[in-house]
């Protein structure tokens, strides 16, 4: 039976209320990290595989986007990957893959990234306000939170103009570089030295450059034209990082020897930046660094409680955690619970005593697993719904689908060069995977019962549900 949509009238979110620009961000948003500026140039200090490993991950990348893409435009509904998955393979699964692949990226790199910009705000050569980094973490968490819940349009009135501002200064710094701007000691990248074992250790990290392509999809009942919004703002999204991504990993290997830029320790996006344009590179990445983290973390804010809001819907969480903002029609209480973790780990000290490669990478093996799912349910309902409806169909089917399932499993089989690293990787994510598996187990089981939670929900009775929706929310005007 759909689940009852009664009363969403006056609080249900915002429909329709942001376009094509929006959908584009909120992919680009995520994606384009501070961590993610550190850990490219880390990539390349392992010789040209890591370049190599970055090409291997965007195209996993896009094969996800296919599958995404179909699903998110059969299925528009903020619940995203929950409903596809609840579609495809059940409640369970669906409870799980939600859990690994959006509240593990709150846990694990978000409380990274957060502490990064934390960290560069707190440094006296930078800004000297005598505040730690824990001040600002959490002063940057709070103002998020505090903006997500005006709703929808505040989150667009920022990610917009920072999605552009982040995309060209970052290209110019590419370019910059690349060119030989400032004082470089050495040429683009080193000779060519192909080792495929390498290559399989490296894909984790290079994954991490691209995951997140999917932060359009909890957005759908909110877009004016999901159908075509969401596939382009994910491929649009993606390639507008990916281009001056590829520059500014390159541009590091002429400045730094391939030691340096191994060395963890290091902040490696101010080093190189700093390299190019001296004291004004300096400023200049220290401010596109905290609006890099503003932006990812922007993203999830809005991205995950929408997650949430839909699978309160669905019984699959307490309904209150559905609760919006009658004046905003934001998902209130999802956006306090996503703000929780990075201020706590981050006040205890996590990202330092764990290291933040190792915390990174744990969220990737969410990702990886939750990306996985979503491959696997793209192909179950291509074959048990052949002829429904499907705005976007994912080309060569199931080639995309495939190669995108190999090149993850290669991915998570060998995660990091380093076997200690490695260890504490595997313990991380499986501890979170356990906990996942067993909330799922437990709540689904109580709600559904244990032999409903595995059944698929009818693809007509969740694209019912999405209708429902439909006709008690009425469209904002822009």
């Amino acid at each position: 039976m759909a689940t009852s949509t009664q009363g969403m009238g006056e609080t249900g979110l915002a429909r329709r209320a942001v376009g094509l620009p929006t959908a584009i961000s909120a992919t680009f948003g995520l994606i384009l990290a501070t961590t993610v500026m550190v850990t490219v140039p880390q990539l390349y200090a392992f010789s040209t595989v890591g370049l190599i490993a970055m090409v291997v991950a965007l195209v996993a990348m896009y094969a996800q986007i296919m599958s995404f893409s179909e699903l998110a435009t059969m299925i528009p509904k903020a619940g995203s990957m929950n409903e596809y998955v609840r579609a495809g393979l059940g409640p369970f699964f669906a409870t799980v893959t939600v859990f690994v692949g959006y509240f593990a990226i709150v846990i694990f790199p978000g409380s990274s990234e957060a502490f990064l910009s934390g960290t560069i705000l707190s440094d006296p050569a930078f800004l000297d306000l005598g505040l730690s980094f824990k001040w600002w973490v959490t002063i940057i968490v709070v103002a998020l939170a505090l903006l997500n819940l005006l709703g929808i349009r505040a989150f667009a009135a920022v990610e917009v103009p920072l999605t552009f501002l982040l995309a060209a200064s970052l290209l110019a710094f590419g370019v910059a570089g690349v060119a030989g701007a400032g004082d470089p000691i050495q040429g683009a990248l080193p000779a060519f030295d192909f080792d495929f074992e390498l290559l399989t250790s490296l894909l984790g990290l290079a994954l991490f450059t691209f995951v997140g392509v999917e932060y359009t999809c909890p957005l759908a009942e909110e877009l004016r034209r999901p159908e075509r919004d969401i596939p382009v703002g994910m491929f649009v999204g993606l390639t507008l990082v990916a281009v001056p991504m590829f520059l500014w990993g390159i541009a590091a290997t002429r400045y730094f020897s391939f030691d340096d830029l191994s060395n963890p320790a290091n902040i490696t996006n101010m080093n190189v930046a700093i390299a190019i344009f001296g004291d004004t590179g300096r400023y200049w990445m220290g401010i596109l660094s905290v609006a890099a983290t503003v932006s990812t973390l922007n993203a999830v804010a809005a991205g995950v409680p929408r997650i949430i809001y839909g699978m309160s819907q669905t019984k699959q969480l307490p309904r209150v955690l559905g609760w919006l903002l009658p004046s905003t029609r934001a998902p209130a209480i999802g956006i306090i619970l996503v703000s929780i973790p990075p201020i706590v780990l981050n006040v205890t000290d996590q990202p330092l005593e764990g290291g933040f490669i190792e915390l990174i990478l744990a969220g990737v093996l969410g990702w990886g697993l939750a990306y996985i799912i979503i491959h696997v349910t793209q192909i179950v309902l291509r074959v048990k719904e052949p002829n429904a409806v499907r705005p976007y169909r994912s080309p060569l089917f199931p080639i995309p689908q495939l190669v995108g399932i190999a090149l993850l499993v290669v991915a998570a089989i060998n995660i990091f060069p380093d076997p200690e690293v490695e260890s504490n990787i595997y313990r991380a994510f499986l501890i979170f995977l356990a906990i996942s598996v067993v909330f799922s187990f437990v709540y689904n089981a109580v709600t559904y019962g244990v032999g409903k939670m595995f059944r698929p929900v009818p693809l007509a009775e969740v694209q019912a549900e999405t209708e429902e929706i439909a006709e008690v929310m009425p469209e904002t005007q822009a």
